[in-house]
């Protein structure tokens, strides 16, 4: 209702204002009234067709800014067609319908700024009504967790139904459902990890018997399955579990902008990376670079650049990971390390082609083998460059892995942002990495 009145009152305002400007006429104004209704009719229900009113849609500010920047257009161009059709071209000017244009995109775009930071404020104290559901889920899932998210859309859970270590639901649960729908709830949610989809199936048939909607939702392997990309295949639906490599369109577009950036960077740092190449030059014996093979995309060996900081230059079978306060660690190498400094000379295995400035990590051969062995998903990894820096990194999985645990929390990363590659997710991530840079650190 607010698009449509903010729409409504910008179109007839545009055009009475840029008559009155322009030519110095007051003009009719119900005639301009009738254009606005049509371009917030129009607007509204093409919004509505993709579901951007729904109150988790609304908060993703991303999103409503780009369907704002594709429909507004749109429906200025279904008006122009209508105006078109029925010869009211002399009576519509071009300036107008752009003045129109711009206070309308404008206005949008601070109205979703304004949504973002208003509808979790008004949930949180209640302004709207709430949905309320009955949640019922196994013994170890995080309940307090998906309360304090669900509250976040205007979900309340007033009732949590325990299922057994059978995955049996409670006859309690079934017989509340049973009869008249429960004035506290509206919605019963399942939580399903089990791989029994024929018992899953039975409790969905007990629970027609209520006229309640009912939503599952998968923890586990299968929950992992759903969660990919939606796609048809012979009049099937199909999960997109591990996504194609990059598209031609979509490697050159990363190409352009890692050699774009890593140009960029190279000459404007130059000064620093002479400086610091004499400092490591000067603080302690052996060459200022230092080489290691590393595998990039597809397991392809390629040498790693770096400033050298530390006594060594471990290249084999065996090498020793750093740790905090490592006795190899040279005084220069220290600083260098902590500054993200020693990490500079990478820039020119971008340019090259053998890394991006976004991707996964890469790590020492000797470690790539012990972690392809013990984890499966590791190798992964490798469908696309790696790069200086990436997700993994931004979210606090940086530094050394002293256990399985802490890789595996960071391959999760990498695998998000293979499976969800954008140029605006690079640029993102960049963005992040420079916020950080004070304490950013790689200790490969």
């Amino acid at each position: 209702m607010v698009d449509f009145v903010f729409l409504l009152a910008a179109s007839a305002t545009g055009f009475l204002l840029y008559e009155q400007i322009t030519f110095g006429l007051v003009a009719d104004p119900s005639r301009y009234v009738g254009i606005g209704m049509v371009i917030a009719m129009s607007f509204v229900l093409a919004m509505h067709s993709a579901q951007a009113y729904r109150p988790e849609k609304v908060l993703l500010l991303r999103h409503q800014i780009r369907l704002i920047c594709i429909l507004t257009p749109t429906t200025l161009a279904f008006l122009l067609t209508v105006i078109f059709f029925f010869k009211l071209g002399s009576s519509v000017s071009r300036g107008s319908i752009l003045l129109t244009t711009i206070a309308s995109l404008s206005g949008l775009i601070a109205l979703r700024y304004f949504w973002r930071a208003f509808i979790p404020f008004a949930l949180a104290r209640g302004v709207f009504g709430r949905r309320r559901v009955l949640l019922i889920c196994g013994d170890g899932f995080p309940v307090l967790q998906f309360q304090a998210r669900a509250a976040g859309v205007g979900t309340t859970v007033t009732e949590v139904a325990r299922l057994s270590e059978d995955g049996d639901v409670p006859l309690r649960c079934l017989d509340l459902l049973a009869g008249a729908p429960p004035a506290h709830i509206d919605e019963v949610v399942i939580v399903w990890r089990s791989a029994d989809m024929t018992k899953l199936d039975d409790y969905l048939g007990q629970l027609r018997r209520s006229t309640l909607p009912v939503s599952v939702t998968f923890e586990g392997l299968v929950g992992g399955i759903v969660a990919g990309t939606l796609t048809k295949i012979g009049g099937m639906t199909a999960f997109q579990t591990q996504r194609p490599p990059l598209s031609l369109y979509e490697s050159t577009l990363k190409r352009l902008f890692d050699i774009c950036f890593s140009l960029t960077t190279l000459l404007a740092l130059s000064p620093i990376l002479l400086i610091t190449a004499v400092a490591v030059k000067l603080d302690s014996k052996g060459p200022v670079f230092f080489r290691q093979t590393r595998k990039g995309y597809g397991g392809r060996p390629f040498r790693i650049v770096k400033f050298r900081s530390m006594t060594v230059m471990e290249d084999g079978d065996e090498v020793r990971q750093a740790t905090r306060g490592d006795t190899r660690i040279t005084r220069v190498g220290a600083f260098i390390r902590s500054t993200s400094l020693d990490e500079l000379p990478q820039f020119w295995n971008v340019l090259k082609g053998e890394m991006s400035v976004v991707g996964p990590r890469p790590h020492a051969n000797a470690h790539d083998e012990y972690f392809d062995a013990q984890i499966g998903e590791y190798v992964f990894r490798r469908h696309v460059k790696p790069g200086l820096t990436g997700w993994a990194q931004i979210n606090k999985c940086r530094g050394e892995t002293p256990d399985l645990k802490k890789m595996e929390e960071r391959i999760f990363h990498d695998l998000w942002y293979i499976n969800n590659w954008s140029l605006w997710l690079d640029l993102k991530i960049v963005c992040r990495t420079v916020c950080l840079f004070h304490d950013f650190r790689d200790v490969y």
